[in-house]
């Protein structure tokens, strides 16, 4: 078992993200990714730009960008100049759209799209000329190679992944039993295209919500599901393992999301969250698939039964306003890390 961990954060504030990044990197984290959500905060590329010029170890990249709001030369050029900054260091997460796209009057792209889109900026970093909706496109590759991670949160897009991604970024929770589904979901994709799941690698991405006090951290938890539950919610539950008697709450929760508030909701917002959580009887249901809350044992607890099935990189769902960017992050790294240090792999730090 080695374990590693990273986190995502919205880039609200340049030297918030910067001084976080630091601090991600001093704590052992593996990597830090940064949103594209262009309606609510600042622009990926410079914020990384800026952790790139603040950093010497930590990985960094989207976290997720999509195949919508930017052309594929756009965003491969973009990596390629972040990896001179940033050499061997950067990676490029992409996935249909959610805030980033949605808050600009569209939808998410389809699956196929996303497949296409994946497949020309590969090209592109690696080849500097793609194929891309019928025409041509050129440009001067990467110097290091760049690691495209697809974002999934359902089987199909998980079996995608399986067959284009050099990795993975599971949004279907951390219980042992979902991990063992997605892992089979993406040994199925990867199969079909003759390739070794086992050479991907796989993130799990989970709200952490840690404190002596394991009703606090729940409580803490709690108007997050909400924008989990919007998730599985804006395409339906089919492919995503959940139970039939949790469908219509999860769905109830998930429409009611505000996606324009995402990252940031009003603590007036997060009391309605909490409260058709409970109303609509999923709250512990969707705090003990998708997060991973309680105190620091439980919580070190919850990371060894997911590693057990085999979920050994886990990533915190930040979802912070400015000036508490890195207050989960820390309160991991102080209270939990510690916990798991013989099962932490640290060789990019050493």
């Amino acid at each position: 078992m080695d374990l590693k961990f990273g986190f995502s954060m919205n880039p609200s504030d340049l030297s918030e993200v910067r001084d976080v990044g630091r601090a991600a990197e001093r704590a052992g984290y593996d990597r830090v990714g940064v949103w594209d959500s262009p309606a609510l905060f600042h622009d990926p590329w410079v914020t990384l730009a800026s952790l790139a010029e603040h950093t010497e170890r930590i990985r960094i990249g989207t976290w997720v960008t999509n195949p919508l709001t930017r052309h594929p030369v756009v965003t491969a050029s973009a990596a390629a100049a972040l990896d001179e900054l940033a050499p061997g260091r950067v990676v490029l997460g992409i996935g249909t759209g959610d805030s980033g796209v949605y808050n600009l009057a569209r939808t998410a792209a389809p699956l196929e799209a996303l497949r296409e889109y994946v497949e020309a900026v590969r090209s592109l970093l690696t080849d500097g000329v793609a194929t891309w909706q019928g025409g041509t496109l050129r440009m001067r590759p990467a110097a290091n190679p760049v690691p495209i991670w697809v974002s999934a949160h359902g089987a199909r897009s998980i079996r995608m992944a399986g067959r284009i991604g050099d990795g993975v970024i599971f949004g279907l929770g951390v219980s042992p039993e979902v991990v063992t589904e997605c892992r089979a979901m993406l040994a199925r994709g990867a199969d079909e295209a003759g390739r070794d799941a086992a050479e991907l690698e796989q993130w799990y991405t989970a709200p952490w919500y840690v404190d002596t006090d394991r009703v606090k951290a729940r409580e803490g938890a709690l108007w997050h599901v909400a924008s989990l539950a919007h998730h599985i919610a804006r395409s339906g539950v089919v492919g995503k393992f959940i139970p039939e008697q949790m469908v219509e709450g999860v769905l109830e929760l998930g429409n009611a999301y505000d996606l324009m508030s995402h990252g940031d909701p009003s603590e007036s917002l997060r009391a309605e969250y909490r409260a058709l959580a409970r109303s609509s009887g999923v709250a512990d249901y969707l705090i003990d698939r998708f997060t991973i809350s309680g105190t620091p044992e439980e919580c070190a607890g919850r990371v060894l039964a997911a590693a057990e099935a085999g979920a050994e990189r886990h990533d915190c769902a930040n979802d912070s306003p400015p000036g508490s960017l890195g207050d989960r992050p820390d309160a991991w790294a102080n209270a939990v890390m510690p916990l798991l240090t013989p099962h932490i792999e640290r060789t990019l730090h050493a």
